[in-house]
């Protein structure tokens, strides 16, 4: 339990008691005087289950599957190394048809410290500095 939960239940405690308004206990946890009734509610005096919240616990809806995301980075490993993020993701679509964003891979492979190979650059050419040129004449210059 956090130190703000703790909080929550101590002053939930003394509005359920009685010795705190409701209108305290609100201006007392920054909250409104409508969400310290519910809480009231849903007080109970021999458990602290009350405060958190329902979902605490359970995987996000949208999370992706962790089999997923395993077989990804064995295909990313083995069949498909050396494959960039684009290419990696074209090819896990068509061949492999796993439907997953191309950002989505990109997220998995960098958690992963896998990093999309980068063109090798090309040498620097580096040559000697050229003499400086003769001054120019305009035509507009001589106005």
């Amino acid at each position: 339990m956090s130190q703000k939960e703790f909080q929550r239940v101590k002053v939930i405690e003394n509005a359920a008691g009685g010795r705190l308004s409701v209108r305290e206990a609100a201006r007392l946890l920054q909250r409104s005087e409508r969400q310290v009734q519910r809480w009231k509610r849903r007080y109970q005096p021999d458990s602290a289950a009350w405060v958190q919240h329902g979902n605490r616990g359970r995987p996000k809806p949208w999370a992706l599957d962790p089999a997923l995301r395993q077989r990804v980075l064995e295909l990313a490993r083995g069949k498909y190394a050396g494959f960039n993020d684009s290419h990696l993701h074209n090819k896990l679509v068509e061949q492999e048809e796993l439907n997953l964003s191309r950002e989505t891979l990109r997220r998995i492979l960098r958690r992963a410290k896998l990093a999309s190979p980068q063109k090798a650059s090309s040498p620097q050419i580096s040559r000697p500095p050229s003499p400086p040129s003769a001054p120019r004449h305009d035509a507009a210059s001589r106005c």
